[in-house]
């Protein structure tokens, strides 16, 4: 049955209206950079910390084989995209009116459509050098910093054994090319009785600031009511410890190695790069690698009778990769990595970003600047 000229009319106007709402469609999608905000901003939240988390046990490892650290920071993240479409429709006026419905249909209207989709992501890289190198790395951590995170909560046994080199005299453990050294006996006493006094929250902080010399001054106070004996007992250690008055309850806290005044605690702070080396000493190499001189020492291990803080942290390594771990690296033909259900050892690494963060100083180094085409 030949179809009439009337209904092949009314079939390509269906086909016309057809195209036109695909078209539209289409139009209404490309409107999607909202939608991809969620997914890309936890994508590359991930995908940073885990770089940072790589290199910084990358340049720990490489510190313990004496080798040259390099530091790279993510500067910019721009994620662009693209997506064209493209759809094309044609037809005749006069159809074909040969016999055969399909080869009239198809004389008659014919229809295409495509489309594209791109992502380019823009990342720009900026080297760790010059004055932002010594801001980061060399800068020694100010002790009002981090006398105020131990007011914040933060563990102060933690914060002593990785942040500081020297308080009134006493000094912390010391590792690296200049020599191996443990942490004196009253050390150790210190902090663990710091961190006793902390958690009974019978001491304190506070900030003068001078505004003619546009200063702040760190006042460290003991609390004089409400002290269970055993705090009470804790706290005359730690006077004794320091050289300290007993008689005063407050003490102007300072940077440097001594202080030769007996109502100042002169902390010596660690930079962050004294931080990685110290974390170097604690990480697990083959017995040979020290006898033939290509790596540094391990850490010291205290005689048992000897008052000791445990280990900072610990690193394994192998030669083959691990299954389950906390972070990953392969160096020199072997993998190095922190498991993943050591928790000190964890929360210490992550700790590392603050530690570095509160060692910078100044302005950063302003980024390179980037033009994104908006077409």
């Amino acid at each position: 049955m030949r179809a009439s000229f009337a209904d092949r009319r009314w079939s390509g106007r269906l086909w016309l209206w057809a195209a036109m709402v695909v078209l539209l469609s289409l139009h209404g999608c490309m409107n999607f950079g909202a939608l991809t905000l969620d997914r890309d901003r936890l994508d590359f939240t991930q995908a940073v910390a885990n770089s940072w988390k790589q290199q910084t046990l990358l340049n720990i490892v490489k510190l313990r084989y004496a080798d040259t650290p390099i530091f790279v920071d993510v500067g910019q993240i721009v994620s662009g995209y693209q997506l064209v479409s493209t759809v094309q429709a044609g037809g005749t006026i006069y159809p074909n009116l040969e016999t055969g419905p399909s080869k009239a249909l198809n004389n008659f209207f014919s229809f295409g459509a495509q489309g594209q989709y791109t992502d380019r992501p823009t990342i720009t890289y900026v080297p760790l050098t010059g004055s932002q190198f010594i801001r980061t790395l060399l800068t020694p951590i100010p002790p009002i910093r981090l006398f105020e995170l131990i007011e914040a909560g933060w563990p102060a046994d933690r914060l002593f054994t990785i942040g500081v080199q020297t308080v009134n005299g006493l000094s912390n453990s010391r590792g690296g090319s200049q020599g191996r050294k443990a942490a004196d006996p009253e050390f150790a006493r210190l902090v663990k009785s710091l961190r006793r006094i902390q958690a009974s929250g019978a001491v304190g902080l506070r900030v003068d600031v001078d505004k003619e010399r546009k200063s702040e001054g760190l006042v460290l106070f003991f609390a004089t009511t409400k002290v269970p004996p055993d705090i009470q007992e804790e706290r005359e250690a730690v006077k004794r410890l320091l050289g300290l008055n007993p008689e005063k309850t407050e003490y102007r806290v300072i940077y440097g190695a001594t202080s030769g005044q007996d109502d100042v605690v002169a902390l010596h702070t660690r930079s962050g790069f004294q931080i990685l080396i110290e974390l170097a000493s604690y990480v697990q190499i083959p017995e040979e690698h020290e006898k033939e001189k290509r790596a540094y020492p391990h850490a010291v291990v205290p005689p048992q009778d000897q008052e000791a803080l445990p280990p900072l942290i610990r690193i394994a390594s192998d030669v083959s990769r691990p299954t389950d771990a906390f972070v990953t690296v392969y160096y020199n033909d072997r993998w190095y990595w922190i498991e993943n259900r050591d928790l000190s050892s964890k929360g210490l690494f992550s700790f590392l970003l603050v530690m570095l963060t509160l060692a910078e100083t100044g302005e950063k180094a302003p980024s390179p600047l980037l033009t994104i085409q908006t077409n």
